[in-house]
């Protein structure tokens, strides 16, 4: 996560946070693809962004974070597209997070 969290959101290939939870402006950082005020957790959509594959994840690819082997798509522990045909970063769902931890999707 430390390595996600240092990369420059303008050297990223796609800088927005694609987080229907936040503005549409929202920048691609590590904490705008996270749950707000629970940074630590990461809901995303595993699916590439390039042609509908799914990723392989635990710590795949160049960048630690997730490898779609078909064509070749290479994503941080952020889900963000770093390398490959992928034009743009793995998707946050509408999502909301109660006191008692309770995820909801939708």
């Amino acid at each position: 996560m430390a390595q996600a969290r240092a990369q420059a959101v303008s050297d990223l290939p796609d800088s927005s946070a694609r987080n229907p939870n936040l503005p549409d402006d929202a920048l691609a950082s590590d904490e705008n693809r996270a749950i707000a005020g629970h940074e630590a957790y990461l809901v995303m959509i595993g699916v590439c962004t390039h042609l509908g594959c799914v990723p392989l994840g635990d710590g795949a690819g160049d960048f630690g974070g997730w490898f779609c082997p078909c064509h070749g798509s290479h994503y941080d522990a952020a889900g963000r597209i770093r390398k490959g045909p992928a034009p743009e970063n793995l998707h946050i769902p509408d999502l909301s997070l109660s006191e008692e931890m309770v995820l909801t999707l939708g």
